[in-house]
């Protein structure tokens, strides 16, 4: 109700209670007041939206979808996000199989001041091949650092990175023209996680190597060995920065179970976390040599911090678990959560023993998540995929999956039902691999949503951002 219709509603209600209470007593008189302007203050609340419902002015009814230059809608997709401090959102993937970053506006409308319409696309150059963004970082300057990897085009990976001016061309004073291509070791490796230092270095991590480069795109001497190291992880997929300059990597263990497609991630038997100081070696006060592992498959990482990460720090670990630790109902892969000390050793703290897991049956009994979120208020988002059955021969239709726990573990009840949101596309086979809260608690969501192969009525989205509401 806005402004003029609450006085006008106020001043009918006025004059009712005058006419109504003139022959009552007193006592009666006053009880009918205080009735009518309950009644009145009721009336003038606008009704609450439960937290995990779409957000309504956003997109359309809560969804940004984006399906440019696809073929067979499998050449777009999303995969990382970022927020910009003026409400704007950056979200990074493939568009028509090149690597693509869009900018929306704060109502979920593409903002035609950023690349082509709000789209930048193929930074690379079409003899690049076929790359895609392995994450999003916005500078205090409102600069965008995009990581990319050309894993997929099965030559010569590199480690790449690029920077875009606020309207979305490349940065001339970053790298060589706006880019940097590191080749490491003698056939290379890809990235496949980014970071964004405080003091704007940039980290990149993939198979067997760490990077950090400079603000200018130049690799960072006092890092490693010339500004690179060797680590002991395959295909790091997340990383995460300690206040005190501490690096965070985090990666998945044996494989039990898998799908080939994007969206379907791997079901693993556990994870391994790792820490690095802030020049590159490993930090050995964590874990076992700067190593510990997890029951949970470790897809998403993130930091709950005191400010300085002291003793009392603790680290979220995001992903999947398997036949390690009980899920509802007889199933074996749902969200897992694990939370650990600031030296690696588990928190006990946490949900069960420092562990949960939380399955999404009897509808999608298989489910991983790929991101993590914290609130201001110390809850906990995590955000993946959940599915009948994963299939490594085609794409099975799956769908995007929340659920938010408090800052002890537990399933907040509060949010969608039981604490868990899923939302579908069609048939189509959906993930959300990138998550973000806004200053006003609202959760932004990326990821996929291709169709499936399996059956028809998949609905049209390629790159998907969704928004939903927080509280």
């Amino acid at each position: 109700m806005n402004e003029f219709g609450a006085s006008h509603h106020a001043s009918i209600v006025e004059k009712q209670i005058r006419y109504q209470t003139r022959k009552m007593s007193p006592a009666a008189a006053a009880r009918a007041v205080l009735f009518a302007w309950a009644v009145l203050l009721v009336s003038s609340i606008p009704a609450t939206a439960q937290a995990g419902k779409l957000d309504p002015t956003f997109g359309s009814a809560g969804v940004f979808t984006d399906s440019a230059a696809e073929s067979n809608n499998s050449g777009t997709f999303g995969t990382a996000v970022a927020l910009q401090s003026d409400g704007k959102i950056v979200a990074g993937g493939q568009i028509g199989f090149n690597t693509g970053v869009i900018r929306l506006n704060a109502n979920g409308t593409l903002d035609a001041t950023f690349g082509h319409s709000g789209m930048v696309t193929a930074i690379l150059g079409g003899s690049d091949g076929e790359c895609q963004v392995t994450g999003l970082a916005i500078q205090s300057d409102g600069k965008i650092v995009v990581g990319i990897s050309n894993f997929e085009q099965g030559f010569s990976p590199m480690f790449i990175a690029a920077r875009l001016n606020v309207n979305g061309s490349l940065d001339a004073t970053f790298g060589s023209g706006g880019i940097v291509e590191t080749q490491i070791g003698q056939f290379g490796t890809a990235d496949s996680v980014l970071a964004l230092q405080p003091d704007g270095k940039i980290v990149l991590a993939g198979s067997g190597a760490m990077a950090r480069y400079n603000s200018n795109g130049q690799l960072d001497s006092t890092f490693g060995g010339g500004g690179i190291v060797a680590i002991p992880l395959v295909g790091p997929s997340a990383i995460a920065l300690q206040p005190d300059g501490k690096i965070l990597l985090a990666a998945g263990g044996s494989v039990v179970a898998y799908a080939s497609t994007p969206g379907v991630g791997l079901a693993q038997a556990g994870g391994i976390i790792a820490r690095y100081n802030a020049t590159g070696s490993p930090d050995t006060s964590f874990g076992v040599s700067g190593q510990a592992g997890s029951v949970v498959v470790a897809d998403a990482i993130s930091v709950q911090s005191d400010g300085v990460c002291s003793s009392t720090c603790k680290i979220l670990v995001g992903g999947t678990v398997v036949s390690g630790l009980d899920v509802n109902n007889g199933n074996t892969i749902g969200f897992g959560l694990a939370r650990f000390n600031s030296d690696g050793t588990a928190d006990t703290t946490f949900a069960q023993g420092g562990a949960a897991s939380t399955s999404f049956a009897p509808v999608e009994p298989n489910a991983t998540a790929f991101a993590l979120a914290l609130q201001a208020n110390g809850n906990i988002i995590a955000a993946g995929t959940g599915a009948v059955t994963f299939s490594p021969q085609f794409i099975t239709p799956a769908d995007f999956a929340l659920a938010r726990y408090t800052g002890n573990g537990a399933l907040d009840s509060t949010f969608g039902t039981g604490g868990k949101v899923t939302t579908a596309f069609g048939s189509n086979q959906a993930s959300i691999y990138a998550l973000a809260v806004q200053s006003d608690g609202k959760i932004v969501a990326v990821g996929p949503s291709l169709e499936s192969t399996q059956s028809s009525g998949g609905k049209t989205g390629g790159l998907v951002v969704a928004r939903y509401l927080g509280q």
